[in-house]
C-alpha cells in the first residue's frame, strides 16, 4: 500500500462515484518547492524592474491627450449619424425618382 501524506475525497452532486486523491510526502515537497522558486522569481523580477514613476508633466499631458482623443471620437460619431441620416435621405429621394421615371 503506498503511503500517504494526504488525501481528499471528492464526492460529485451528480455521481454517485467518489474521488480520492492522495498525495504523497515527496510531491507535497516537489509543489511546495515550486510555489516557492516562482515567489522567489516573481520578487527578484520586481525589484530587477522596479515601476516607472510618472511626473506631474507627462500624467498632465497625457490626460490632455485622452481628453482630445475623446472629443475626436466623439466628434467623429456625430459626424457618422449625419452622413447616415443625409444618406438615408438621398436614398428616399432616389426612391422617389425612380418611382416617378417608372409611372412615366
Amino acid at each position: 500500500m503506498k503511503t500517504t501524506f494526504w488525501s481528499l475525497v471528492v464526492i460529485s452532486p451528480n455521481s454517485p462515484s467518489l474521488h480520492k486523491i492522495r498525495i504523497s510526502g515527496q510531491a507535497l515537497m516537489i509543489l511546495a518547492g515550486a510555489f516557492v522558486l516562482a515567489f522567489c522569481t516573481t520578487v527578484f523580477l520586481l525589484l530587477m524592474f522596479p515601476r516607472i514613476e510618472i511626473n506631474d508633466i507627462d500624467s498632465t499631458r497625457l490626460a490632455a491627450e485622452n481628453q482630445m482623443l475623446r472629443i475626436e471620437n466623439k466628434n467623429l460619431t456625430v459626424g457618422m449619424h449625419k452622413l447616415d441620416s443625409k444618406l438615408s435621405r438621398m436614398e428616399g429621394r432616389s426612391q422617389q425618382v425612380a418611382a416617378l421615371m417608372q409611372t412615366d
